[in-house]
């Protein structure tokens, strides 16, 4: 049975007996409160629940919910999760009993990310505290829904504010015109390597990426297994741990796994590539063979790290005369390429493996809105009297 008893400051306490112990389940203003959250839990005690612990700490409930976590997404993934955790989320919560924690606290916590530094602008970008919201959320509501130690989830329809004066900039995408591009290639294919001048490594990655639209990590992994003809097979990417160790690890969701055509042109540069890349691992003891088979090794027969992608493609960009777009920007190039050529955008979304076509319907808005205008310029022309 529930036991009740009244406190010096005129509120009344409940508490009930769990493994030979009595157990608070907090103060209330009435007796009635008490009587009838002491009723609840007794209930719940009855049919084998877990029973509120109204002092467990937040970070406990944190650590319970990485652990559930850990097991249900990609070692990548949850590395991410388990950063912003513990910089964003633990310092303002981690100590307090999760009983305590409040809606005002909780909009007051996010509020302080869209805060602007001194330069005037946000410190934390919107997509940013949509996350860190989003995180909290769903720790809250693992304590709700498994833990079962909170009645209801205080941030639950929580929205990150926008100030009306503000904008949300939807980010440009960077992308090669097909001038830019073939500039870049035309250059790329006249580049010599120092040690190796034949082996045009780099032409093959920016020509394959431009002409396939593959993300980097998706092309990193390919092995000459996963071209038949002129169909690549993407079902794997690489990912590096903190020792910048390569591993290869699954896709990012499952439309990511998908296999696809290349055109006649892509096929014959493949078949040129591979048979200098051959002739270089039977001919010359320092060119080494991957053992993975891989498409885009070095030299040495490793993997390509990130990173080297970056430098050396910036500084091949600045020879030819061409900006930078960064890796992704090779994959933007062929889906807007695409788009501008007449492809469909449920084509595109296949091909670049979105989960929906709205991804992409959304990446490329000011692209497919332009094509939009043009058609109906066409229309409007063709139609006018």
């Amino acid at each position: 049975m529930a036991n009740f008893r009244k406190l010096a400051s005129g509120k009344w306490q409940a508490r009930i007996h769990k493994d030979g112990k009595l157990v608070s389940l907090g103060t209330f203003r009435t007796k009635k409160e008490a009587e009838i959250e002491a009723a609840k839990v007794e209930e719940r005690k009855y049919y084998g629940q877990t029973i509120n612990d109204r002092n467990m700490l937040f970070d406990e409930v944190v650590e319970d919910w990485l652990e559930h976590k850990k097991a249900n997404v990609k070692p990548t993934t949850f590395k991410q999760i388990e950063v912003i955790i513990r910089n964003h989320v633990l310092p303002t919560f981690g100590h307090k009993k999760i009983m305590t924690i409040h809606r005002p606290e909780i909009k007051r916590w996010i509020a302080t990310f869209g805060e602007l530094d001194e330069n005037g602008k946000d410190k934390y970008s919107f997509g940013s505290r949509l996350k860190y919201l989003s995180y909290m959320k769903s720790i809250l509501h693992y304590a709700v829904h498994e833990l079962e130690v909170l009645e209801k989830n205080p941030a639950d329809k929580l929205k990150v504010s926008v100030q009306d004066s503000v904008a949300i900039k939807k980010e440009k995408v960077k992308y090669f015109s097909l001038g830019e591009l073939n500039q870049l290639l035309d250059f790329m294919k006249t580049y010599k390597h120092q040690r190796f001048p034949d082996y045009q490594l780099y032409h093959m990655l920016m020509l394959f990426l431009s002409k396939t639209g593959l993300r980097i990590s998706e092309a990193l992994a390919l092995r000459w297994e996963d071209i038949n003809g002129d169909k690549v097979t993407i079902n794997k990417q690489t990912s590096r741990d903190d020792n910048n160790t390569v591993t290869l690890i699954t896709l990012k969701n499952s439309s990511s796994y998908r296999t696809i055509k290349i055109d006649n042109d892509l096929v014959r540069e493949l078949k040129k590539f591979r048979m200098k890349q051959n002739e270089l691992i039977l001919g010359n003891p320092r060119f080494r063979k991957n053992e993975d088979g891989i498409i885009f090794q070095n030299y040495n027969g490793h993997y390509l790290t990130p990173s080297t992608i970056r430098e050396t493609m910036q500084d091949y960009c600045k020879k030819a005369g061409v900006d930078y777009k960064g890796t992704h920007g090779f994959r933007h190039t062929h889906a807007v390429l695409l788009l501008e050529s007449g492809a469909s955008l449920k084509y595109v979304s296949n091909r670049l493996g979105h989960k929906t076509i709205k991804t992409t319907a959304d990446t490329y808005l000011d692209i497919t809105e332009k094509i939009e205008e043009d058609e109906l310029q066409k229309f409007a022309s063709y139609t006018k009297r």
